[in-house]
């Protein structure tokens, strides 16, 4: 039986309405979930391969668990002395700020001809003073959210790794026979997407941090290999991420250093690597294995952020790259997952179709 347009659009904007209302209220439950689920994907190829080797899946497991945990504590032991520093340097920030805004505002009071500007700019310094003392208690209490955030998707994982089997069983008999084959070769796309995705983005990250780190060592920039690597995380969120680091980076060169041109150089330098990364480095390393057009990114980007904050607009993408699979994969849906691919933007392509898939 066939539906009018009007009935079919009206459906997906009802599903796509409730989707956002349940992942708004359940925000708690299910951002750990779906983190847990990725990376299970990602580490999907080395506890098979454990398996394959005869090793017991319950230590199959536990090893694979294992590495991720060590992984982290290593990248934790890494940044530490960083951000150690960085701590003990935050009170000495405040005053700074304190002192280049005092100034900002006594040459506004010297040069304007009115006093309503410069009492505006002291209400926004001692507001920014405000918050930014507040900011310590906030960053300790946001460490031991995601520290217990970062607890429980480890178990998830470990979850997800060891019942693989009863979700895909689960999941098959609630098909037809003739549909289970179809289900299995999107899983295995969604799986090759994940991995292929995520592995991409960490080498991205890598060269990203190792070029921004001999920019901001030559600059002269203080926890150079801190802000580095945050910038270079940043490349997580596409388009804008590196232009945000470049931003508090060079907040921080500003405040730190006598002269504004640090500060510039590091938005200069920044800005130069973002060229490199999204015309070169991104391009070659991860190409086409997330084919989502920059319209629908910047838009899955902005209700990511509504919906999860910055984690929301990290995960936007990918998430959406893979609702692409499974779009792609359903005659009824092919037409909305050619409109979120890069089949649209490709002068390659024929004007119809969209069963290409992802992965």
């Amino acid at each position: 039986m066939k539906f009018p347009l009007t009935i079919k659009l009206a459906s997906w904007l009802i599903i796509g309405i409730l989707g956002i209302v349940i992942l708004i209220y359940a925000k708690d439950f299910l951002l750990p979930l779906v983190v847990a689920a990725l990376l299970a994907l990602l580490l999907y190829p080395v506890y098979n391969k454990l398996t394959k080797w005869k090793v017991p899946d319950l230590l199959a497991g536990i090893i694979t668990v294992l590495l991720v945990i060590i992984i982290i504590v290593g990248v934790i032991l890494l940044v530490s002395k960083q951000i150690s520093g960085m701590v003990s340097d935050s009170g000495n920030l405040v005053g700074k700020m304190n002192d280049k805004l005092n100034q900002f505002q006594n040459y506004i009071k010297l040069h304007a001809g009115s006093d309503i500007f410069t009492n505006w700019l002291g209400t926004l310094k001692n507001k920014l003073l405000e918050y930014s003392g507040g900011m310590v208690g906030v960053t300790i209490t946001g460490t031991t959210g995601l520290l217990s955030g970062l607890v429980l998707v480890i178990v998830y994982v470990f979850c997800f790794l060891h019942y693989q089997l009863i979700f895909k069983k689960f999941a098959f008999t609630l098909m037809s026979h003739e549909r289970q084959d179809q289900a299995m070769s999107i899983v295995e796309n969604v799986q090759k997407l994940v991995q292929n995705y995520l592995l991409g983005l960490i080498t991205v990250i890598m060269i990203i941090g190792i070029f921004n780190t001999i920019g901001l060592l030559l600059l002269g920039i203080d926890h150079a290999i801190f802000f580095a690597f945050l910038t270079a995380f940043l490349t997580v969120i596409p388009y804008i991420g590196i232009s945000i680091g470049a931003l508090l980076t060079a907040i921080y060169a500003f405040l730190t250093k006598d002269t504004p041109l640090p500060a510039l150089g590091v938005v200069l330098v920044l800005l130069f690597i973002q060229f490199l990364e999204s015309n070169f480095i991104t391009p070659r390393i991860v190409g086409r294995r997330v084919s989502v057009n920059p319209f629908v990114a910047i838009v899955v980007l902005l209700i990511g952020q509504q919906i999860w904050g910055v984690a929301g607009m990290i995960l936007s993408v990918p998430i959406t790259a893979i609702l692409k699979v499974f779009l792609d994969a359903n005659p009824s849906t092919q037409a909305i997952g050619y409109f979120l691919g890069t089949e649209l933007t490709n002068k390659n392509h024929g004007g119809g179709g969209g069963k290409k898939q992802s992965g």
